[in-house]
């Protein structure tokens, strides 16, 4: 192990943790040196399995521990709570997405990183595969003409309770769950953030099962208005694509937010000429590339794609479409800086 090497503490024993961050930092060269646990059992199997050198009871003794960053994967309510008590000790945090519950937490989340000069991001690992930026390079090219629809689908079938996910006090529901990577592509293709939204939803067990969303992106001076028209949820067969539809073609990507290792999957588009095309794409690892991306920023006192500032930006549109649930009205975003 290098001598620049992070050392990392996990804040929960979460599957994700276990199947993803963990080996993701282990490849970039860093060191899991601790792993904090509410049920101390499951820790100490997680920690036997993994070969972490060291499990303790709760999250506090995680923070007092020697290191330089923590990975937070717990439940959405816990996610301010920890990420604040980790940066008042002194730690880069690395948080499991939503960064917070509402834009306000993850905006102050944001302004106590800024003041202490630490690296604050949050796990929106699909960002950094590189399938995405030859997606982007396509939408940039101009080969589609102006964005003008942008449409797509999460959804899966969620295992009845006991899952966290039904969990209405641990910020369970379809949007803080899949419905934030569709907002967060969404706002990330069209470089600029949306005005209104409206939203539908089925509540089951005192969650959104099941949610669809319009999100009004106004006209920018450079390029027109656009729409997107989103759906996500927990009570259906497994489906995960994302389509951009343009003024001379289009472009879709399938399983955009979920491919990992084995998963060399192509682009498919029409660029204006008529024919359909499918553009190879390199399988990999965008936990790892996530992780090494985040390593940079602290050993730089740089930043990431993902920071704080984008996940409270990501919050302030979901805080909209919870509000347009409850209301049946279209509503507008809140500008951050009000």
């Amino acid at each position: 192990m290098s001598q620049d090497a992070l050392r990392w503490g996990i804040l929960g024993a979460a599957r994700i943790a276990r199947q993803a961050l963990i080996p993701a930092i282990r490849a970039a060269g860093d060191e899991v040196a601790v792993l904090g646990s509410r049920e101390l059992s499951r820790g100490v199997s997680m920690a036997a399995d993994l070969a972490i050198p060291e499990v303790v009871e709760g999250y506090q003794p995680v923070l007092e521990r020697a290191l330089d960053c923590v990975y937070i994967a717990l439940p959405n309510a816990l996610h301010w709570e920890w990420t604040v008590a980790a940066l008042g000790q002194g730690l880069h945090v690395l948080c499991e997405k939503p960064l917070a519950m509402t834009a306000s937490q993850a905006s102050e989340m944001a302004a106590t990183a800024r003041r202490q000069r630490l690296v604050l991001a949050e796990a929106v690992m699909y960002r950094y595969h590189p399938r995405w930026a030859r997606f982007l390079s396509i939408l940039e090219s101009g080969s589609l003409g102006q964005l003008r629809q942008l449409s797509g689908t999460f959804a899966f079938t969620l295992r009845q309770p006991p899952d966290i996910r039904w969990d209405p006090a641990l910020g369970g529901g379809a949007l803080f769950d899949v419905g934030t990577y569709l907002v967060n592509a969404a706002r990330w293709i069209n470089r600029r953030e949306p005005d209104r939204v409206s939203a539908v939803g089925i509540f089951r067990q005192g969650v959104d099962e099941t949610v669809n969303l319009v999100l009004n992106f106004p006209d920018s001076g450079q390029s027109g208005p656009s729409m997107a028209a989103l759906s996500c949820g927990f009570a259906s067969a497994e489906s995960q694509w994302l389509r951009v539809d343009g003024t001379r073609g289009w472009a879709t990507l399938e399983r955009p937010f979920t491919a990992w290792h084995g998963d060399s999957l192509p682009i498919i588009c029409d660029m204006g000429s008529g024919r359909v095309e499918e553009i190879p794409c390199p399988a990999a690892d965008p936990y790892e590339a996530m992780v090494r991306a985040f390593g940079r920023a602290v050993r730089d006192g740089g930043s990431t794609a993902t920071g704080a500032d984008d996940g409270a930006a990501n919050l302030a549109v979901l805080d909209a479409c919870f509000r347009s649930l409850n209301t049946g009205q279209v509503e507008s975003v809140l500008s951050l800086a009000g």
